[in-house]
């Protein structure tokens, strides 16, 4: 049994407040104020949340490498880019990988000159853990932070690592032959799952997209969120690239009849839950990423598919297997050796995050390019098997 100092009260009263004036909240409403809510939400709190201390972690947390890799990649695309680069990162967490990236990009002769890196960040007190570590870069004005993507469009890069995922989601099932929604409902002593009508037509518009009838009883998520990200970054960017990393299926595997109850899940201290309504404020939520429907929304604001391709092929396109041997040469001793292995291992095994994550790069304004992070088993076709 839960106790009070398991969640955040004034976030459960604020959700129960909201419940009771207006009926019953789509999933999607409640984690959005359960991650979201400012000053209240998982994200918006000054708690460790990556790492060993925290509740999960990221590639850039493991290791250096990764965003070694990545601003690899940045610097060729930078060819393809005339003039200033942008580069954006969304959902910067403590920062980690935007330092690796300027740290490698800063050993790069003349391209440091023409680099702008503006992070997108929602939350405050993320924006003060990323200053602290970016101070270097702040000072001299290379970093720059907003909260929202620019108004005018821009040439460069729009990365994230482990966004899309955290966006909010509606929560679909199959009941006697028709789509229903799962929403959230004041129970005794806390919230429970309620089964009404879809909330919008855009969810039944989202499958019928895809091409993806549900089992009878089989629920699944819907991340409209994502369909709008996707088509803003689209706008936002007139000439570039767009370079997602996350975990998901395309939408045929993600969907299979399966996958009877989704793929959302709960993360705390490293060990995931289904118990939504637990420690809420204090546990992530997240679920798996549509790349089918990434691909498809991007099409239709000027985003082509470059290639997407699993962690391990994209890192290994890049060079990684000979980054890891230099990393691993200059370890001060035995305990670094171990520790720089384990991470980068963490990185490249097909059993860890190698496979796990994916990696999506999509273009615009551009003729179809070559990019060495797609080198290796680049299978943008499997997107598109069943849509």
């Amino acid at each position: 049994m839960l106790g009070a100092a398991d969640h955040e009260p004034e976030l459960i009263a604020l959700i129960g407040e909201e419940i009771a004036r207006h009926g019953p909240m789509t999933f999607a409403r409640f984690m959005d104020l359960a991650l979201y809510a400012p000053g209240l939400g998982y994200y918006m709190q000054d708690a460790e949340r990556i790492g060993a201390r925290g509740d999960y972690y990221t590639s850039s947390s493991l290791h250096p490498l990764f965003g070694q890799m990545i601003a690899r990649q940045i610097e060729e695309m930078a060819g393809y880019c005339d003039g200033t680069l942008t580069v954006i990162e969304q959902g910067a967490g403590k920062g980690a990988l935007a330092c690796d990236i300027l740290s490698a990009l800063d050993q790069v002769p003349d391209l440091g000159s023409r680099l702008a890196y503006l992070i997108i960040e929602r939350s405050p007190a993320m924006v003060e853990r990323q200053r602290r570590l970016l101070d270097p870069w702040a000072t001299s004005g290379r970093v720059r932070w907003a909260e929202v993507l620019p108004a005018s469009p821009i040439r460069g890069c729009v990365v994230s690592n482990e966004l899309v995922d955290a966006f909010p989601v509606h929560r679909v099932l199959q009941q006697d032959g028709r789509l229903a929604e799962l929403y959230v409902g004041a129970s005794s002593g806390g919230f429970a799952d309620v089964v009404g009508p879809p909330s919008t037509p855009e969810l039944e518009a989202y499958l019928r997209r895809v091409g993806v009838t549900l089992a009878e009883g089989q629920q699944a998520e819907i991340n409209l969120a994502a369909v709008e990200w996707i088509r803003e970054v689209g706008r936002a960017l007139a000439r570039g690239f767009v370079l997602t990393v996350d975990y998901g299926y395309p939408a045929d595997e993600l969907y299979a009849p399966r996958r009877k109850r989704g793929t959302l899940l709960a993360y705390f201290q490293h060990r995931t839950n289904e118990a939504f309504y637990e420690r809420i404020g204090r546990q992530d939520l997240t679920a798996h990423v549509d790349w089918t429907t990434l691909a498809l929304a991007g099409r239709e604001v000027g985003l082509e598919v470059t290639g997407w391709t699993d962690q391990t092929s994209f890192l290994l396109g890049l060079g990684a297997a000979e980054a890891a041997e230099a990393w691993l040469a200059g370890a001060a001793d035995e305990t670094e050796r171990e520790r720089t292995l384990a991470g980068i291992r963490g990185l490249l095994d097909p059993r860890d995050m190698g496979r796990t994550f994916q990696v999506l790069i999509q273009h615009k304004g551009l003729i179809p390019p070559c990019l060495r992070g797609l080198a290796f088993g680049s299978s943008p076709r499997a997107l598109f098997r069943e849509s």
